[in-house]
């Protein structure tokens, strides 16, 4: 009787993953066999939202947003550091390691200052981990910066 390992990463999942696994063989007499794979995925760490649209800013604004980090586990969790890039457009009020007790939770400020530059601008926020099977979390940011119109005065 042989062996079959499946892993499957649930990094990007949340709640529930179905996934269908096919095997064939090289004999002929061998039907295709499906197995079904259903798991419920459950966030320790969980982070909202997964991303940040500014929307539509005008150009040399400065708009402020907030993540919010929740320890949905057992135990403890230790946020090691949290980083924005690119530090020309996003900036944090606080990003000095801090430990999130199990239901515990914690807003995360974040300023995106729009610049001169017109169009879609894109970074995000870096959240790095003492957890082995989720060494960071990153949350995607984005905004349109339209030009800024002209008040007549």
């Amino acid at each position: 009787m042989g062996k079959i390992e499946v892993k499957i990463s649930t990094g990007s999942y949340t709640n529930e993953i179905l996934k269908n696994i096919r095997v064939e063989t090289n004999d002929p007499e061998a039907d295709l066999v499906t197995f079904t794979l259903k798991a419920q995925v459950v966030e320790i760490l969980k982070v909202t939202p997964r991303l940040v649209n500014f929307g539509k800013i005008p150009q040399n604004d400065t708009t402020v947003r907030e993540i919010v980090c929740e320890n949905k586990g057992e135990g403890p969790v230790r946020i090691l550091s949290i980083e924005a890039k690119p530090p020309t457009l996003l900036s944090l009020r606080e990003q000095e390691p801090f430990v999130l007790n199990p239901g515990q939770s914690r807003k995360i400020a974040v300023k995106l200052s729009s610049g001169s530059s017109e169009g879609y601008v894109h970074g995000y926020v870096r959240f790095t981990t003492d957890l082995e099977f989720l060494p960071e979390k990153v949350v995607r940011v984005r905004a349109d910066v339209k030009k800024q119109q002209d008040t007549g005065q």
